[in-house]
């Protein structure tokens, strides 16, 4: 009998990924960009948020204004 991990997940892109960026804008690069900031920052601790000099409450003022 075969055994198949389906935890794993590939991060590779998808085609229908590779062919959105293709066409992708600079504003939809720069949300995109920000979105996984503001995601990356709220997956922090907030002790590593402290560390950065980061109040969970102003992590959408800080990524939105270019603080970091």
């Amino acid at each position: 009998m075969a055994y198949f991990d389906n935890s794993f997940v590939s991060s590779r892109a998808t085609l229908r990924q590779r062919m959105a960026r293709l066409f992708e804008t600079p504003f939809d690069r720069r949300y995109r960009q920000r979105t996984a900031r503001v995601e990356a920052l709220r997956a922090m601790s907030d002790a590593e948020l402290v560390t950065r000099g980061i109040a969970r409450e102003d992590i959408l003022f800080h990524v939105f204004t270019g603080k970091l």
